[in-house]
């Protein structure tokens, strides 16, 4: 039902820049509505009271905060408001910089994502507030008005254009230069008054320090990881530039008295680079935890050797592969053995619980190995050993490779 005009300051923040850098590689598409989703879920999680979301506009937030009657009670509201805008500016800047700390793609999306800005228009008057089903709406004049300023003559770049209404209701910081202006819409002339906030700099080294499963550009990582190894998982017939199966395997040494418990389905979509179990012999009895584990040879091996007295967890981040490891070590009646989905970055394994770590080609895919080692370390007991096949290198790798993703992937 419809209830009355209640007096209200409107905000649109627009993401700007996101279609042209969508358009020029085959992965931008997914890439950009990633980053797109990452930096919209920022935003939202900094709108708070008395800032309220009206709706989720494509790459745009609708906001808006009532306006109190009381003058006193204003004056303090509109300094809360005002202090929740320049933190979106602050909030999209920083993700903006630990998108880049981190990414390691060079497709249109993530190669140009510093030419996205954060654009903020605000307009205060009257708005009609109705429930539509489980929706709360907002329309009048005046919400037509503040649509209208996100097409405005300011250009590119980082700003916040206010009517004069608006100006006259945000606390602006002292000192900052407001540009006067004048835009023309089919709602009338509209006064402005332009800020543009300086860009937040942050030292790439802080950044990648404070590492966070919540960058976009390790999500695109890991998605790109997962996309490759649910194909090794579903379809390790199909062919790929490093080795699988029992050819990987023996390739690498591998004991074939140890294959001989890995059903052939599991071991078909075996990848890792090397063989763990000749660094050191694991005991019956013992906790061996397999650091991405994928299609689980090396958990189910390690599960042969510990037998029912000991345990083994595998932890891998492709549900594919946790599905087929799963069913291995079902079909084998290896109740010692589970698989539990997560990252090498985060491992969802108690402090000092294993006797063993193991890990076969997986440390090289973790953009922050620095981490990875740490909960290796957090997790293994006192005296406790790692065993770890991996990819290494003689000399530098060039730039050129680090910010290949699909040298990453692979």
């Amino acid at each position: 039902m419809p209830r009355e005009n209640t007096p209200v300051v409107l905000f649109v923040a627009d993401i700007s820049g996101y279609t042209p850098f969508m358009l020029s590689h085959v992965k931008a598409p997914v890439h950009g509505q990633m980053i797109i989703g990452e930096l919209m879920e920022t935003l939202m999680r900094e709108v708070d009271r008395p800032l309220e979301v009206v709706e989720l506009e494509g790459d745009a937030l609708f906001l808006y905060a009532r306006r109190a009657s009381d003058p006193e009670a204003w004056r303090r509201r509109s300094r809360h408001l005002s202090d929740r805008v320049f933190r979106l500016f602050r909030t999209f800047d920083r993700r903006k910089a630990e998108l880049a700390a981190y990414s390691i793609c060079r497709c249109g999306a993530c190669a140009n994502v510093k030419e996205l800005g954060l654009k903020v228009v605000a307009h205060s008057g009257e708005a009609l507030q109705s429930e539509v089903g489980a929706f709360s709406v907002l329309s009048g004049v005046d919400v037509i008005t503040v649509h209208r300023l996100l097409k405005n003559s300011l250009g590119s770049g980082q700003y916040l254009l206010m009517t004069e209404s608006a100006f006259a209701d945000l606390v602006l910081p002292e000192g900052v230069e407001i540009v006067e202006g004048r835009e023309e819409y089919d709602v009338g002339p509209l006064k402005t008054f332009a800020f543009r906030p300086e860009p937040m700099v942050l030292e790439q080294d802080t950044l990648r320090g404070s590492f966070t499963a919540d960058n976009v550009a390790v999500k695109i990582l890991r998605h790109e990881i997962q996309r490759e190894y649910t194909q090794v998982a579903c379809e390790p017939t199909r062919g790929f530039h490093f080795n699988l199966g029992r050819a990987a395997a023996t390739a690498a040494e591998y004991d074939p008295s140890f294959l001989e418990c890995v059903p052939e389905r599991v071991l078909a979509s075996f990848a890792g680079t090397g063989n763990p179990f000749s660094l050191g012999a694991i005991g019956v009895g013992e906790h061996v935890l397999d650091v991405g584990c994928g299609a689980g040879t090396d958990s189910l091996i390690a599960g042969s050797i510990v037998g029912p007295e000991g345990q083994v967890i595998g932890v891998d981040m492709t549900e594919a592969m946790l599905e087929k490891a799963r069913a291995g070590a079902e079909g084998l009646g290896f109740d010692q053995v589970e698989f539990r989905e997560g990252h090498a970055e985060q491992l969802p394994v108690p402090d000092d619980w294993a006797d063993i770590v193991i890990s076969n080609g997986v440390v090289n895919l973790s953009p922050h190995k620095e981490r990875v080692f740490a909960e290796m370390f957090r997790v293994l007991r006192p005296g406790g050993r790692l065993q770890i096949a991996d990819v290494t290198v003689a000399r530098e790798v060039p730039e050129g490779a680090k910010r290949d993703i699909d040298l990453w992937a692979g």
